[in-house]
Parts: structure tokens; C-alpha cells; sequence
């Protein structure tokens, strides 16, 4: 009976060890609503930097309005929220996407995670 124990004891240890040792599966689900904000967001500030025919003051004022109405209205970021994912890093993004060219925005995007 002894050695039954010790046998189960032994095997509970370890199972414990591989639990405490096992990974946090990926969570892919920020990333997933990360990108259904980020595309139609990236083509509006795009079409907008792309206009010939507006000064670079219109420019900005055209797109805080964008981003305003884009936050506002658009339906998949409280989805986002809702998966509990960063909202800082989104706001980091969009507001880098207006600022800047565009083109090391993408770390914000990488960082983009479920908030602790």
C-alpha cells in the first residue's frame, strides 16, 4: 500500500512540474480583431495623405475628423475591446498611422495582446 502511494505521489509531482511549466497557449484573437480595424482604418488614412488637392493644414484637419468619426462609428472595436485586448496599442497605432508615413507603425501592431 506504501509503495502505491509513493508511486501516485510521484506521479502527482511531476504532473504538477509539466503544469507549471506548460506555455500560455497563443491567443490569436487580438491579432484577428487588431486586423479587421487596422486594413479599413490604413485605406482611409491613405486616401486621404493621397489627395493632391488639399493643404497639408486641411490634411490633418481631415484626418482627426477621419479618425474621430472612425473610432466613433466603426463596429469592430468594441469587439476588440470586448476580447479584452491592448486599447492603448491601438490607439497608438492609429494615432502613428496619421502622424507618420506609415511605415514603423507596425510595432505598435505587433504588440497588440490580451491586457493582463
Amino acid at each position: 500500500m506504501k509503495l502505491l502511494i509513493y508511486i501516485l505521489s510521484f506521479i502527482f509531482f511531476f504532473q504538477q512540474i509539466s503544469i507549471v511549466e506548460a506555455k500560455e497557449s497563443d491567443n490569436h484573437m487580438c491579432y484577428k480583431r487588431g486586423f479587421e480595424i487596422i486594413f479599413p482604418y490604413q485605406e482611409g488614412v491613405f486616401k486621404i495623405k493621397k489627395e493632391v488637392n488639399i493643404s497639408p493644414d486641411q490634411k490633418k484637419i481631415e484626418l482627426n475628423k477621419f479618425k474621430a468619426q472612425f473610432e466613433k462609428n466603426f463596429q469592430g472595436i468594441p469587439l476588440y475591446k470586448e476580447a479584452g485586448c491592448s486599447n492603448a496599442r491601438l490607439s497608438e497605432y492609429l494615432e502613428c498611422l496619421i502622424s507618420t508615413d506609415g511605415k514603423d507603425c507596425k510595432i505598435y501592431y505587433t504588440q497588440m495582446r490580451i491586457v493582463d
